[in-house]
């Protein structure tokens, strides 16, 4: 199989040199977003014009286990037509970006992707995250919250709240990560398509399938360069969090989120997005698409994007990013949460958090809830 990273689209391939690491990125979308920008008659903003991007943050994709940019190939063009500057990155290990022997703790690649906003001239960005990228996601927004203006983790609960479940070891794709553990077979397996194919299948929900292994070819291609397989593998093989991993997802994320779940993801429980409140001072919203599994990007692209465009909106307003952000001071001196359930037409349920102080109490608030 012939790896050709920079495949043709809407979109432009660069590489960028950040912090001694070569990276893939891919562009597309105006330089500066404008309110006048007008978007294409068949973009997700001139179907509904309260989604058109009212001002600039740029959009940075981070792809998960086992894939890469190209998991966002239905996703970059519909953020680009709606006036979004997009930018996806291939991490360090998958893709076009290089395969150091070393890296691969969310400290680092969250580092790395700081990095790369930076040398891309930005001093900013909202970050949205699937799987692995979830969690780098969640890493950054710790580690650098002036640079996160927001974060969307997609089938990516929050890297404390996973590990903080009874019996975590013995629930999702327990005997797929034992088998990734096991020296050199899962790298024989991904660089073939039908070892992909297995993978992302086994991960996508059953009326999903079809649409996700689409890439198996292209990923396994790409996986069967020297040392990518093993490289890929590398964030998954690890079990247990780094002290400086744990150090920093320990700081309350202050920065809006926007989580993303799929109805039917065999990989993350329901139960660790749900505490995911644990872990964000501010506002809070989690939404569950349904009928897909692990990788929302793909088994259902569109009702992905009509979950994030009111979201980046919000967040594109100059209001919004000129508030002053929750402290996590505030969230340890107690908080309440106000909870409600939203469930419009289309195969999409909201949930959407917001803590406010409440004064006497001690430790984390009760949510509550109404459906509507």
């Amino acid at each position: 199989m012939q790896a050709t990273v920079t495949r043709p689209g809407p979109w432009a391939h660069r590489h960028v040199t950040a912090g001694g690491t070569r990276f893939h990125v891919v562009l597309a979308g105006p330089e500066a977003p404008l309110a006048s920008a007008v978007p294409s008659p068949t973009s997700p903003a001139a179907r509904n014009p309260e989604t058109a991007a009212p001002a600039g943050h740029p959009v940075l994709l981070l792809h998960g286990f086992p894939e890469c940019w190209w998991t966002w190939r239905h996703v970059i063009p519909a953020l680009a037509d709606a006036g979004h500057r997009v930018i996806a990155v291939d991490l360090r290990g998958f893709g076009g970006s290089d395969r150091p022997p070393s890296g691969y703790d969310l400290v680092t690649l969250a580092r790395d992707v700081a990095a790369v906003v930076r040398a891309l001239g930005h001093d900013h960005a909202i970050i949205v995250g699937a799987g692995l990228g979830g969690q780098v996601g969640w890493t950054l927004a710790s580690l650098e919250p002036e640079l996160t203006v927001g974060l969307v983790p997609i089938g990516a609960p929050h890297p404390l709240a996973v590990r903080s479940l009874p019996m975590r070891t013995v629930m999702g794709s327990t005997v797929q990560h034992l088998f990734f553990n096991v020296p050199l077979l899962p790298e024989r397996s991904l660089r073939t398509t039908a070892g992909v194919e297995r993978l992302l299948r086994s991960w996508a929900a059953p009326a999903t399938r079809p649409l996700v292994t689409e890439g198996a070819e292209y990923y396994a291609a790409l996986l069967a360069r020297p040392g990518a397989a093993h490289s890929a593998l590398e964030s998954t093989r690890r079990s247990t969090l780094t002290r400086a991993e744990v150090q920093a997802l320990n700081r309350p994320t202050t920065v809006p989120v926007l989580s993303v779940q799929g109805e039917f993801d065999p990989v993350q429980p329901a139960r660790a997005h749900a505490r995911d409140t644990h872990h964000v001072v501010g506002v809070l919203q989690q939404v569950t698409i349904r009928g897909v599994g692990h990788f929302p990007q793909e088994e259902a692209p569109e009702r992905l994007v009509d979950v994030l465009l009111p979201f980046l909106t919000e967040l594109a307003t100059p209001a919004r990013h000129d508030e002053p952000r929750p402290s996590a001071r505030g969230q340890r001196s107690g908080a309440r949460r106000r909870t409600s359930f939203i469930r419009p037409p289309g195969g999409i349920a909201r949930r959407r958090s917001a803590r406010t102080p409440r004064s006497g109490e001690h430790g984390r608030g009760t949510p509550s809830s109404r459906a509507q």
